[in-house]
């Protein structure tokens, strides 16, 4: 005969391992469900910044052309060019958004530089001085901080992809920016 203890036992060992069973398969969910929202945001940023309307407004703001700041104020200021404003307030808001997304570890590095993420580093290496100076005069040294991020990060990573030169001297697009990235590396003209 089996004793009642021993029958106890094995029902308590057999709850345990049930227990067990379950908290793996929850983990095991909770892991797809995390890898199923980030792929899901990735989808949507790709799909946000292969729009027509994305793309129109980053060449557009990629093209602008000044000679300083001055010159960028009297052109291009809020208070007298609504459309290049609208245009590059929603260019460095998606960034911004993109960066704090990236910050927070929403997203993955390789899908942002993969999805396009690596043109921030061109409008981030144009717009600088325009930012700081916006900053300074009138939004705080924490605006678009995020987009700075993201900028940092693509530019990290597009080193290591060959989108640079070794001393930035190969005249490559992206050699244009090492001033703004590494300004103590980059040898004078």
């Amino acid at each position: 005969m089996v004793d009642v203890s021993l029958l106890q036992s094995l029902s308590y060992v057999a709850a345990a391992i049930g227990v067990c069973a379950a908290a793996v398969y929850y983990v095991m969910i909770l892991r797809a469900t995390e890898r199923n929202r980030k792929i899901q945001l990735s989808t949507n940023i790709t799909q946000r910044l292969g729009t027509k309307e994305f793309q129109r407004d980053y060449v557009e703001i990629s093209t602008l052309d000044w000679r300083d700041l001055d010159d960028f104020r009297k052109r291009y200021d809020h208070s007298v060019n609504h459309e290049s404003f609208a245009q590059r307030w929603s260019v460095w808001g998606t960034y911004d958004n993109l960066g704090y997304l990236l910050r927070e570890g929403l997203v993955d590095r390789e899908i942002m530089f993969n999805s396009l993420g690596f043109g921030s580093v061109m409008i981030w290496g144009r717009y600088k001085p325009v930012i700081d100076d916006i900053r300074v005069r009138e939004l705080g040294s924490r605006w678009l901080e995020n987009f700075e991020y993201l900028a940092e990060q693509m530019w990290q990573m597009s080193k290591t992809r060959g989108y640079t030169s070794p001393g930035f001297k190969d005249g490559l697009i992206f050699d244009r920016y090492g001033d703004v990235f590494e300004p103590m590396s980059t040898p004078p003209p």
